[in-house]
């Protein structure tokens, strides 16, 4: 989010924040933690590219979330996405 002053604002939050928070101008959420189900992926990324506007949505994966790999990657097709190797 860019302020008036030209400064970027951050937020940090929980999964708690992945329902009801709407934040127009929020162009990029990043999970540190993977989530455990494609729901709450959902919840999370859409926090991002509100009402038709483009977002960005990182996830880093360690190798205990592997269980969830085949179904996000089932998710991103469905929605067009891009899959990365």
């Amino acid at each position: 989010i860019l302020s008036n002053a030209g400064k970027r604002n951050i937020l940090i939050a929980t999964s708690v924040c992945s329902r009801g928070l709407d934040i127009s101008s929020l162009v990029l959420v990043v999970n540190f933690k993977c989530p455990t189900y494609v729901e709450d992926y959902i919840h999370r990324i859409g926090r991002t590219g509100r009402a038709g506007r483009k977002g960005t949505a990182i996830t880093f994966f360690t190798q205990s979330d592997e269980n969830f790999c085949v179904p996000l990657e089932k998710i991103l097709q469905l929605n067009k996405q891009s899959v990365p190797k």
